[in-house]
């Protein structure tokens, strides 16, 4: 036992209630707990720390919780927003102290920190290789998914905003922001910004360079991409520099909508369906590319795999029909119809010269819906095309954290300076590499998996945020209420560790 006397038991009290005042006495705790504890697991406040330093590593991860936690609040109620939720030692931040931490991110030391972060991605795939090795099994290789996205800015200094083809907010400036997630855990493994004027064909060529460049390896890693990236020059890029590649190809191609025409009975026969996927599929003859090193001449095995899904041709055709028939409609009782409609379907009419009436080019519209639920896939990898179908769904995972991007930025278009908006953006990838993290680790990686409640992160994300700790009268500790069991479970569900009963700040 420890006798203190009671001027030392009042100043004890005193120096907490100092120290804490700031605080509710009653904090939110469960989520930001897990994301924390995420953070850690995974290395990434390690890395953050090995490139910023202690303090600003680990403000920028407080911050990154912020933003997921809080949906996007303006970064001017953190200090607000701390004093109802837990984080570890956390102290309030001025919005000029927040701004000085975002100025301090630049491009290079973006760059380091990703490059821990494929380091460490890589390093656990070999570790799992080799355990499947041991046990005669084969592993998967590594996949990344690739895709980019437009991110409104109403700033005025950013070097890289420009007009683009904005799908919304066209009277913005934008600036090009790429994601590459790892298939299996998650995790953000890179990230490019760039101007927005560039679409993402013309993109790639740099986006390879730039990984490249900061040292990135990815000889054993299958890169998969949409058919936004598909070109020939892309395949050859990729066929040159020796990576694996798993690509959707646009239908643009004229190649490949003669081979579809050439195989289109086998595309329509019984046999060549998956009956648990529901598409029909079948590889066309092997292709045969080269490439020059040193002079000499190597040949390269292609894969060009072709698909038909029934549902989603007769979805498409009849979405260009309703259309197409809601102009009609206003065409023939002479209303308005929208600018951007009329330009998009207007070669699909003509108007009668004897009767004047508007009708339908039966031709422009058959040959639309003639490749409808039609497409393919080219890879140099996966030989099988219900196997390399399966990959390039699961590529969703990138779609995924796009339109989740998207709902955390909604509220603040990149609202920053040239000096912030690095920072900012970095606070963004951040919160959704740890969403990501903990989404995938639900699921187990299973596209049919649903163990989350309404199979839905934001509802696991609300009901852990119900858990709170609450502050003896007096005393620098907070102690963590009772767990309900759904909380228990979601931490179980995203191998998190159960906290402990006494927690100080």
């Amino acid at each position: 036992m420890v006798i203190r006397t009671e001027s030392d038991a009042e100043a004890i009290k005193q120096e907490a209630q100092k120290d804490l005042d700031w605080r509710c006495d009653c904090v939110s705790f469960g989520l930001t707990y897990a994301c924390w504890e995420v953070a850690k697991k995974s290395g990434i406040l390690f890395n953050l720390n090995s490139v910023f330093g202690e303090e600003i590593g680990t403000e920028l991860l407080r911050l990154a919780i912020y933003q997921l936690c809080s949906h996007s609040m303006a970064m001017q109620n953190y200090e607000d927003w701390l004093a109802m939720n837990y984080l570890p030692e956390a102290s309030p931040l001025s919005s000029q102290k927040i701004s000085t931490i975002l100025a301090k991110v630049s491009q290079e030391n973006i760059d380091q920190y990703f490059k821990l972060r494929h380091e460490r991605v890589t390093e656990d795939h070999l570790k799992k290789e080799e355990e499947a090795k041991k046990q005669n099994l084969k592993l998967s290789p590594m996949m990344m998914a690739i895709d980019s996205t437009s991110i409104s800015t109403w700033s005025e200094t950013i070097d890289n905003a420009s007009y683009g083809h904005a799908k919304q907010d066209d009277f913005l400036k934008q600036v090009n922001l790429t994601f590459c997630i790892d298939y299996f855990t998650g995790d953000l493994c890179y990230a490019y910004e760039s101007e927005g004027s560039v679409n993402d064909m013309t993109l790639f060529a740099d986006i390879l360079l730039r990984m490249q460049s900061i040292g990135l390896d990815l000889g054993k890693t299958l890169l998969a991409t949409d058919r936004g990236y598909a070109s020939i020059l892309n395949i050859q890029k990729m066929i040159n520099c020796k990576l694996m590649f798993l690509t959707g190809m646009s239908l643009k191609e004229d190649s490949i909508k003669a081979t579809i025409d050439r195989y289109k009975d086998s595309l329509n026969n019984p046999m060549f369906m998956n009956g648990k996927l529901g598409i029909y599929a079948r590889t066309a003859d092997t292709e045969k590319w080269t490439s020059t090193s040193d002079g000499v001449n190597d040949e390269h095995k292609v894969y060009l795999h072709l698909y038909h899904d029934a549902a989603l041709g007769e979805r498409q055709t009849i979405a260009l029909m309703r259309d197409l028939q809601n102009i009609l409609d206003k065409k023939i009782a002479n209303d308005t119809v929208d600018k951007k409609d009329w330009k998009k379907y207007s070669g699909f009419f003509f108007q009668n010269s004897k009767t004047q009436k508007w009708c339908l080019n039966a031709t422009k519209v058959q040959n639309a819906c003639k490749y409808h639920g039609y497409f393919a896939i080219r890879t140099n990898t996966i030989e099988d095309p219900f196997q390399s179908l399966i990959i390039y769904r699961e590529r969703n995972i990138v779609e995924s954290a796009f339109r989740q991007f998207k709902v955390l930025n909604e509220c603040d278009r990149l609202y920053a300076t040239a000096t912030t908006y690095k920072g900012k953006l970095f606070i963004y990838m951040l919160a959704q590499a740890i969403r990501m993290m903990m989404s995938v680790t639900a699921s187990n990686h299973q596209p049919n998996a649903k163990v989350l409640p309404g199979d839905s992160f934001d509802k696991a994300m609300l009901q852990m945020q119900r858990l709170q700790a609450s502050r003896p009268a007096g005393r620098g500790i907070y102690i963590v209420k009772e767990i309900p069991k759904k909380t228990r479970d979601l931490f179980e569900t995203f191998k998190i560790p159960f906290p402990k009963k006494q927690i100080k700040d």
